[in-house]
């Protein structure tokens, strides 16, 4: 049962948990926009705007996501992409991430491993 504070679907737990870390969760359409500050590489410091599709957190925090949408101009050396849910000037990178720590936050897990993809830009 969840208890009256607690969002009930995947949606809403991870945009509460992205306000909790103060990430600035923002709706749009089938994507949730939020920023993060990676700590080394190209945007060392900067924050930067990110997002993922609504449809990748409908089971959140039980399965992590895949897709991280980012501007056209955060490149990678190697990346898979596509546009799925993205606006212009916006695309998708595929990026695993690996084994899913129980012990953990889920949402410490995710950001840390966004701002580590965001750490590999070039």
């Amino acid at each position: 049962m969840t208890s009256p504070t607690e969002p009930s679907d995947g949606v809403s737990r991870f945009m509460a948990d992205l306000v909790e870390g103060g990430h600035e969760p923002a709706l749009q359409g089938a994507v949730i926009r939020y920023f993060v500050t990676p700590v080394e590489g190209r945007f060392a410091g900067s924050r930067v705007e990110t997002g993922i599709s609504v449809s990748e957190i409908q089971a959140w925090p039980v399965v992590p996501p895949h897709w991280i949408h980012l501007p056209e101009e955060v490149q990678f050396t190697a990346t898979n992409t596509d546009t799925t849910d993205c606006p212009p000037g916006w695309r998708r990178h595929s990026r695993d991430t690996g084994v899913w720590a129980p012990d953990r936050r889920p949402i410490l897990t995710w950001v840390a491993h966004v701002r580590g993809v965001l750490g590999q830009a070039t």
